[in-house]
C-alpha cells in the first residue's frame, strides 16, 4: 500500500470514527461503502487507462487534510462581494459552510436550498433515496473518497412545476492553510415534474496555498423538468480540482451543462449523463483555457439508454505556453435506444509550440435506427486571418487575442445574456493572450 493511499484511508477512518452517534444508519453505510471502494481501487496512476493523462501524483506527496474550522475573514468577504451573483447563494470556504455570507432569501415558492449538513438532519428520507444513486461507487476512486468523507455541500429541491428564474449560486472558495487543505463537497439536485431552474457552481481560489477540491454533483430530473447547470472553475495556480457531475433525466426533460475550466495546476471535470426516459434532450458544452504548465482534463460519458432522445456536445480547448489539455468523450447508444440523435464535437486551439492536447471522441452504437456523428480538430491560429488583421494596423498581440476570443465566443454566447455570461466573459478575458500570466519554470 502506498503512503498516499494509507494517508487518505486514515483521514477517512478518523472522520467516520468521530461521526455523530445521531447519524442515520443509511448514511453511515454509504460512508463505509465509499471507504471500502476507495481502498479497493486505490489512488490512480498513469498506468490506469482512465487516468493516463491526469497527473495526480501530488496527492501522494501532499498530506491533504479536511479543514476543521470555518474561516470567514475580510479576504473571504471581499471575494464573495466580487464573485457573488444576484440572487440566493450558499458560500463555502475550504468545504465549510459560511452562513453569514450566504443568502437564502428570494427563493420562489417550491424551491428549497440548504446546506447538506442541515439537509442530512431534516431531509433524511429524500437523501436516502437519492444520494449515491448515480455515482456508481467503485467506478471512480475519488467519487468513493467523496462518499467516505460525506458531510457538507448543498441540497436544491424543486417541487413539481416550480420555477426559479433567478440563478441559484453555490460559491466554493479554496483558501487553504495551514498545511494542504482538501474539500469534499456533495451537491444534490432533485427537480420535480415540470420544474425549471438555473444552478451556478463557482469554484475560486483565495491565494497561493496548495488546495484540493474533490466535488461531486448529482442531478435528478423528473419528467418534463429543465435544468441549466453552469460550472465556473477558476481556482489558484497551486490548486488540484477533481469534479464529477452525474445526471439522470426523466421523460421529456431538458438538461444543459456548461463547464468553464480556467484555473488550477491540475483540473479534471467529468460529466456522466443518463437518459432514463424517452424524449429527453441534453446539451453538454465545455471550454477549457490553459497556460503556464496547467493541465486541464475533460471527460464526458453520455448514455442513451432509452429511445427518442437527443444530445449535442461541444467542447473547445485553448492552450498556451506548456499547458496540456485532454478531452475524452463517449456516447453510448444502447440496443433498444432507437431514434437516437446525437452529435459530439471537440475543437482545440494551440497558441504555442509547447502546448499539447490529447483528444479521443468515441461512439458506441448498438442500435440501428439512429443519427450519430462525432468529430475533432486541433490547429493553430489562421495565418491568413492574422495577416489580414495586422495589415489593418492591429498589433500582433492584439490580433492573436481577437482571433482566440472569436474561437471561444461560440461557447460564451451559448450562455443567455445576463450576470452569468458577464462573469464568464470576465474570466475568459483574464485568461486570453495579454492577461496576467503565471511564471513558467523548468
Amino acid at each position: 500500500m502506498s503512503a498516499g493511499l494509507a494517508h487518505y484511508l486514515e483521514v477517512a477512518r478518523t472522520f467516520q470514527a468521530r461521526g455523530s452517534v445521531n447519524d442515520p444508519a443509511w448514511l453511515k453505510t454509504l460512508r463505509a461503502e465509499g471507504l471500502r471502494h476507495f481502498e479497493a481501487r486505490g489512488l490512480p496512476t498513469s498506468k490506469d487507462e482512465e487516468w493516463k493523462y491526469t497527473p495526480v501524483s501530488s496527492l501522494s506527496s501532499q498530506p491533504f487534510q479536511p479543514a476543521r474550522d470555518v474561516y470567514a475573514g475580510e479576504d473571504v468577504a471581499a471575494a464573495v462581494a466580487r464573485l457573488a451573483l444576484p440572487g440566493p447563494r450558499l458560500v463555502f470556504v475550504d468545504g465549510r459552510y459560511v452562513p453569514a455570507l450566504s443568502v437564502l432569501t428570494g427563493l420562489p415558492r417550491g424551491v428549497v436550498l440548504k446546506p447538506l449538513s442541515q439537509a442530512l438532519r431534516e431531509d433524511g428520507e429524500l437523501l436516502e433515496r437519492t444520494l449515491g444513486q448515480r455515482t456508481r461507487l467503485g467506478a471512480n476512486a475519488f467519487t468513493s473518497l467523496n462518499a467516505a468523507l460525506l458531510e457538507e455541500g448543498a441540497l436544491l429541491t424543486l417541487a413539481p412545476r416550480a420555477l426559479s428564474e433567478v440563478p441559484v449560486q453555490l460559491l466554493f472558495l479554496a483558501r487553504g492553510g495551514p498545511g494542504p487543505v482538501m474539500a469534499s463537497p456533495r451537491i444534490v439536485v432533485v427537480a420535480g415534474e415540470g420544474s425549471e431552474a438555473t444552478l451556478v457552481e463557482t469554484y475560486a481560489g483565495l491565494g497561493t496555498e496548495v488546495t484540493f477540491t474533490n466535488a461531486v454533483t448529482e442531478v435528478s430530473l423528473g419528467d418534463n423538468a429543465s435544468l441549466h447547470h453552469y460550472k465556473l472553475q477558476t481556482e489558484g495556480d497551486a490548486a488540484l480540482h477533481l469534479g464529477g457531475l452525474y445526471s439522470r433525466q426523466g421523460r421529456d426533460s431538458r438538461f444543459q451543462s456548461h463547464a468553464f475550466s480556467f484555473g488550477g495546476a491540475v483540473a479534471r471535470n467529468e460529466v456522466h449523463a443518463l437518459f432514463a426516459g424517452e424524449g429527453g434532450e441534453c446539451l453538454l458544452n465545455g471550454l477549457f483555457v490553459g497556460r503556464g504548465t496547467q493541465h486541464l482534463d475533460n471527460r464526458t460519458d453520455l448514455d442513451h439508454a432509452v429511445p427518442r432522445c437527443s444530445s449535442r456536445e461541444l467542447y473547445k480547448g485553448v492552450l498556451d505556453d506548456r499547458s496540456r489539455g485532454t478531452f475524452h468523450g463517449r456516447i453510448r447508444v444502447r440496443e433498444d435506444a432507437q431514434k437516437t440523435d446525437a452529435s459530439q464535437t471537440n475543437r482545440n486551439l494551440l497558441l504555442s509550440e509547447g502546448a499539447q492536447v490529447d483528444t479521443r471522441p468515441q461512439l458506441e452504437i448498438f442500435a440501428d435506427d439512429v443519427k450519430c456523428a462525432h468529430g475533432t480538430a486541433v490547429g493553430r491560429l489562421d495565418d491568413t486571418a492574422l495577416f489580414y488583421l495586422r495589415s489593418r494596423g492591429i498589433p500582433k498581440a492584439e490580433a492573436e487575442r481577437m482571433l482566440t476570443q472569436a474561437f471561444a465566443s461560440e461557447l460564451v454566447l451559448a450562455v443567455p445574456a445576463g450576470p452569468v455570461r458577464e462573469r464568464v466573459e470576465a474570466l475568459l478575458s483574464a485568461k486570453l493572450p495579454g492577461g496576467a500570466r503565471p511564471e513558467v519554470t523548468g
